[in-house]
């Protein structure tokens, strides 16, 4: 059934008067006529009765008027929700993110939730090579993570700059740079390369530039159980700066510096996406509020 013949039936009954539902309307009273008639044809009866009182509905038009009511609230619902969705200001985003972002991304999800409530978001940890796959395969929305690799299809908006720090144990003499080596008798705990091939890479570009060869005597399939094992006085190890940081102070630790010593760290996302709350919140993020204290 024609919504917008039953919206002209239930303003005609609500105002009662031919001429003021189509002033109401903003059309012509012979226009509302026609509309009132081509319902009445479509539902096989007639369904306004005009009067000395105006137009009064008839025994059909009530029970028309029952059912339009509802139709029409939900018609409108319906209108508002995706008119709001299409503002980007409903929806659902699937978030992943890493160590280094423990406290930056929740920090800029929770101020894009202020800024639209309506909106529902999950957020999952991972590698930054495995939110490009799944950014790439469609099952994640937007991720803070490394810059991908330069291929066009994932775009990439830096946040902050992360850094190597070298991490000890509490009461572990932390040495100079030149004298890491120092560190060896102790031994290294490692994230597996195959649970994070970014950082495993770093890690290799700045030894090899420091003239650096970590004895590893662990490896961890997470950055958190690395630091654990740390924190337990069982190695060394080393790991993002601001990831140790957003760990509190079970270990002690010092910022590296030298090629390979930091890199990006942004927000990721398919670069054809064209949903409009992804779009909302990269510009939340990306903009002077999202960057601020960063």
């Amino acid at each position: 059934m024609d919504l917008k013949l039953l919206r002209s039936f239930v303003e005609l009954v609500e105002a009662g008067h031919y001429g003021k539902a189509a002033a109401r309307l903003c059309v012509t009273q012979s226009t509302l006529t026609k509309q009132i008639q081509a319902l009445e044809a479509a539902v096989g009866g007639v369904l306004v009765e005009r009067g000395r009182h105006g137009a009064r509905p008839t025994a059909l038009g009530e029970l028309l008027l029952a059912e339009a009511r509802p139709l029409i609230k939900s018609s409108e619902e319906a209108d508002a929700r995706l008119r709001r969705a299409s503002a980007g200001l409903t929806g659902r985003l699937d978030i992943g993110f890493g160590i280094s972002t423990l406290i930056a991304a929740p920090a800029l999800i929770a101020g894009f939730r202020q800024r639209v409530p309506d909106c529902r978001i999950t957020l999952d940890d991972m590698a930054s090579r495995r939110q490009h796959e799944r950014l790439s395969a469609g099952r994640l929305d937007v991720g803070f993570c490394r810059a991908p690799e330069a291929d066009g299809e994932l775009s990439f908006a830096p946040i902050l700059t992360e850094y190597l720090a070298l991490v000890t144990p509490h009461g572990v003499a932390l040495p100079a740079p030149d004298r890491l080596d120092d560190l060896n008798g102790l031994g290294f705990v490692a994230l597996s390369p195959r649970r994070g091939p970014g950082l495993d890479a770093q890690i290799g570009t700045w030894c090899e530039t420091a003239g650096f060869r970590p004895r590893v005597v662990q490896q961890a399939d997470d950055i958190l159980t690395v630091h654990a094992v740390v924190a337990a006085g069982l190695g060394a190890a080393l790991l993002p700066w601001h990831g140790v940081e957003a760990l509190g102070g079970r270990t002690q630790h010092t910022r590296l510096s030298g090629k390979g010593a930091s890199w990006p760290v942004g927000l990721c996302w398919r670069t054809t996406d064209t949903n409009p709350l992804l779009l909302r919140f990269i510009d939340h993020v990306s903009g002077a509020g999202g960057m601020r204290g960063l």
